[in-house]
């Protein structure tokens, strides 16, 4: 069909495209957002796609017949959920719905409950009429692209099988949430034991996470200082996006207005994190990955491996002293290599952070994110002069970075363009006028100048736009305006009509 909103057909027919089965999970636009992207799915389509996913899940993965499901704080998530859970049960699955969670939430509730499938849906960070949903069909896992294509190929190929079948059977879960919540005070209350506590602002940007982290933490005794964090589905603020600009700005000015000693901002359903220093500084996850990841070696003892993304720092490498293990960008491949190469964390410069034990389960949680970042300040303060979080990161090389740059650019020829993009730096063997000295094409393509600083191109794998990020080790920042001179140059040769390209000087 069509997929035209507010019709007959839309409500009638089954609308499952295509392009939202991405590298390792779903995402569609199921009600106009203005900017253009088709409507992607109906309810319609999210009873056929729970259908394919249960039979998937018990017939190809042979994950049995229990799925813990729940959704986000959207206006229509619930009813999406409700759609997807009736293909389910057509499917003959065993759902447990949890409701309105976090996607942390729902991956604790595997372990809680001993379920090992999961469907959470979610539009993560993306804006008001997106919805998608995150697959997993073992704890501390999710979907990966291997998983992803042969799911979309199943659906895609299945659709008018027929529901015959063993009916499932349906669990309401009363009490996910203070379980979640009761869980990580309980883990974490010894390690703060005779510590002293931080002020700490906290903003979720009206999103998902505003049930979740303000209570976990006053709880453990720290004061909050509240942003936007009562759940509001309009977002009236700015999108809960801890890469977007706006809602940066705002955790900024909320710790500048109340002298807080760190500010947190939770992404739209909880599992990814952003950062502001005391001095009202927005500081990368890549940063604070690695300021994290030194206390643990350097304090608490742990020997790695740390893993990280190909967005982040190279830092990583000459400030440790652990093994260093890079990853695609994307939290199922940094989940997935924390988990092969038994990594103590795992950092991804979105804002994705991976604990394994002794102080997560494995799986990305702003919510634990913030709290290993919290324990290694608060035990600085114990015993330190300096021990803010400005402090810690004056001690690292000064270095400058870009934002995280997402020009517009189609689903149906992302990755062409990020191949012409590479071709061209295969080629030329020159960035800014420097000579390169190491490509990584483990994901898009990542170039490094001999000082270390270096530009990546990738296709984002969640939305129709690439992903643009450079980070440079001279004295003045010259070097990265260079930079972004140059791969504007680069795109623009391309011939492809892209987006909007927001630039350094709106950071």
């Amino acid at each position: 069909m069509s997929g035209t909103y507010n019709s007959a057909s839309y409500v009638e027919d089954i609308l499952l495209a295509e392009t939202g089965f991405r590298e390792y999970d779903a995402r569609w636009v199921i009600q106009p957002t203005g900017d253009g992207t088709p409507v992607g799915l109906n309810f319609v389509g999210a009873r056929v796609l729970g259908l394919h996913l249960g039979r998937f899940l018990a017939e190809e993965l042979d994950a049995g017949r229990r799925i813990v499901v729940g959704h986000d704080f959207r206006s229509y998530s619930e009813n999406v959920k409700n759609a997807l859970v009736v293909g389910l049960l057509q499917a003959g699955m065993d759902v447990v719905d949890i409701g309105l969670t976090t996607t942390p939430g729902a991956y604790y509730a595997q372990f809680s409950l001993d379920v090992d499938c999961v469907a959470m849906v979610t539009a993560s960070h993306n804006e008001n009429g997106w919805t998608g949903v995150k697959i997993g069909h073992r704890k501390a896992s999710t979907f990966g692209p291997d998983e992803m294509q042969k799911f979309k190929s199943y659906t895609l190929t299945a659709q008018a099988a027929g529901t015959e079948g063993r009916s499932g059977s349906y669990t309401f879960s009363e009490g996910a949430r203070e379980a979640y919540l009761d869980g990580l005070v309980e883990e974490w209350a010894d390690r703060f034991d005779g510590l002293p506590r931080l002020k700490v602002a906290v903003e979720t940007g009206n999103g998902t996470a505003g049930l979740y982290a303000p209570m976990l933490l006053e709880r453990l005794g720290f004061e909050v200082v509240p942003g936007n964090v009562e759940p509001d589905w309009t977002f009236p603020n700015f999108n809960p996006n801890p890469e977007s600009v706006p809602f940066l700005r705002a955790v900024e000015s909320l710790v500048a207005g109340s002298g807080a000693d760190v500010g947190l901002c939770f992404d739209g359903d909880g599992d990814r994190l952003g950062v502001v220093d005391d001095l009202g500084r927005l500081v990368f996850a890549d940063r604070v990955g690695l300021v994290v990841a030194k206390f643990l070696e350097e304090q608490i003892k742990v020997a790695g491996p740390f893993v990280i993304d190909v967005k982040s720092t190279s830092l990583y490498e000459s400030e440790l002293a652990s093994d260093i293990v890079w990853a695609k960008t994307g939290h199922s491949y940094v989940k997935a290599a924390v988990a092969e190469s038994g990594a103590v964390a795992g950092f991804e410069r979105s804002g994705h952070f991976f604990f394994g034990e002794p102080l997560g389960r494995g799986y990305d949680d702003a919510c634990v994110a913030a709290l290993a970042l919290l324990w290694a300040l608060c035990s600085a303060k114990a015993t330190e002069k300096d021990w803010n979080l400005s402090a810690k990161l004056s001690l690292l090389p000064k270095s400058f970075a870009s934002p995280n740059r997402q020009p517009y650019v189609s689903d149906e020829t992302k990755y062409a363009v990020v191949d012409e993009i590479a071709a061209y730096f295969e080629e030329n063997r020159r960035l800014a006028g420097q000579p390169i000295a190491r490509i990584n094409r483990l994901n898009g393509i990542r170039v490094e100048l001999e000082d270390g600083s270096w530009l990546l191109v990738r296709a984002s794998s969640n939305s129709p736009n690439l992903v643009i990020i450079a980070e440079t080790f001279d004295e003045d920042g010259a070097l990265l305006k260079a930079i972004d001179a140059d791969i504007r140059s680069v795109v623009a040769a391309t011939g492809v009509a892209v987006g909007s390209f927001d630039s350094l000087a709106e950071f």
